[in-house]
């Protein structure tokens, strides 16, 4: 029977794809690691990694020993920070998934603000879009933008995302600026990559009441990231349905205008998911430090 101490070896190898990384981070000789890993195979009579010169990858059986390792392990670094909890201590790497936009827009001010905070903890971002599996990548959490399909993940709402109507004044200039929504059917449109053309676009009143308005949006140009998106309206490319804080810039600065502003796209619901019910403390910390940002944030639009 292994001993737990190997199986967490084993689990930091594949969480970082590197000996020498994970040696780092564990704080002892490579040689050594590689040994116990070594042994632990043994002891398990089967092949946990294929290495090369160059990287480390798990077999497909490592693969499967990591899925069902990776979360005892957490449960044990879990119980060992609670000790520390007890006297006020946060500590250890948190490690977030989420959108390059997001991040630029809306953590800056959380991050060095829970930095401050909790000194013994460090951050690591995965900015993409795709969705990361938590699990095999070793991530704490992710933060995801609108409705979630993810079934057996643990999730906390911790704010509400707007977006708005815009265009750039030589856009402005060059058609005839909507009055209603019902206005819009002739305009260009310039929409998120991943939206099919045909998918309708809702808006609702901004005061909240009132019944909401859906119409056809034909796009032009379908941007891989809000700030493509961002650039291309700023050219005059059409009318878009953007993040509102990455609007307000443009806005106060007077290259994006609004385009009916009192309509708004539906509320999108932000929530942080994870895989276990039970956080550690510098993820619970960075929750609370994230929600307030946002809500401080979204009340100044």
């Amino acid at each position: 029977m292994p001993l737990m101490r190997d199986v967490e070896l084993f689990v930091e190898v594949v969480a970082t794809r590197s000996f020498t990384r994970a040696a780092q981070r564990l704080d002892m000789p490579m040689s050594t690691l590689s040994r116990r890993i070594s042994e632990l195979e043994k002891g398990l009579g089967v092949r946990l990694l294929n290495r090369t010169t160059r990287k480390v990858e798990p077999t497909e059986a490592g693969a499967n020993y990591y899925k069902r390792c990776a979360h005892l392990i957490e449960e044990m670094r879990l119980a060992h920070e609670s000790l520390a909890e007890v006297a006020h201590r946060v500590r250890g790497t948190l490690r977030l998934s989420c959108t390059a936009d997001f991040a630029t827009l809306y953590l800056p001010d959380v991050l060095v603000s829970f930095a401050k905070a909790n000194p013994e903890t460090r951050v690591e971002l995965d900015l993409s879009s795709r969705r990361v599996d938590l699990i095999l990548e070793n991530v704490d959490a992710a933060i995801r933008i609108g409705r979630l399909i993810d079934s057996g993940l643990v999730a906390r709402r911790v704010g509400t995302l707007r977006s708005w109507l815009v265009a750039s004044p030589l856009y402005l200039r060059a058609n005839v600026i909507p009055q209603v929504p019902a206005d819009l059917g002739s305009h260009a449109f310039v929409r998120l990559q991943g939206f099919a053309h045909s998918t309708p676009w809702m808006l609702q009143p901004a005061g909240g009441k009132g019944s909401g308005f859906s119409f056809e949006a034909p796009s032009r140009f379908a941007a891989g990231s809000m700030a493509m998106a961002r650039e291309l309206l700023l050219r005059g490319a059409g009318i878009g349905l953007i993040d509102a804080r990455m609007a307000a810039q443009d806005i106060q600065r007077g290259s994006l205008r609004r385009v009916l502003p009192d309509w708004q796209g539906p509320d999108t619901p932000l929530n942080l998911v994870t895989v276990s019910r039970l956080w550690p403390a510098r993820l619970a910390r960075f929750a609370d430090e994230l929600a307030n940002g946002l809500d401080h944030g979204t009340s100044r639009l």
